[in-house]
């Protein structure tokens, strides 16, 4: 069992690289096929989800659109991103990620739209 679990691990320690690779420029979507090649491959477990609607939970508490945050995730600097929204930068990346996947498969046209394919 713990060769599973190692194996689980490691295969979201790889996505998670490859996700701060990609997030790690400022304006990501000018490369939307790299973001869709990390979604296609993206499992979301039931803890995502479940943080995922915590978020957009909190989002509402401080009237923000969520669509308003992941597009600022994918556009703005790290840096520039923390001081204006006073939000840790990865975990939004990491939000954003499960809201690309969420959309993709529930509203494809809508995913498109939002990273430009």
């Amino acid at each position: 069992m713990n060769k599973i679990i190692d194996f689980i691990q490691i295969k979201q320690q790889k996505q998670n690289e490859q996700l701060a690779k990609v997030f790690q420029k400022a304006n990501t979507l000018k490369n939307p096929q790299d973001i869709d090649k990390l979604v296609d491959t993206k499992s979301l477990a039931v803890q995502e989800h479940k943080l995922f609607l915590a978020f957009l939970t909190y989002l509402e508490e401080q009237d923000i659109e969520p669509k308003t945050i992941f597009q600022a995730v994918l556009r703005l600097p790290k840096h520039q991103f923390e001081a204006e929204y006073q939000m840790n930068w990865y975990s939004v990346v990491q939000l954003c990620f499960t809201f690309l996947a969420i959309l993709k498969e529930n509203d494809p046209q809508s995913y498109e739209q939002f990273i430009n394919l």
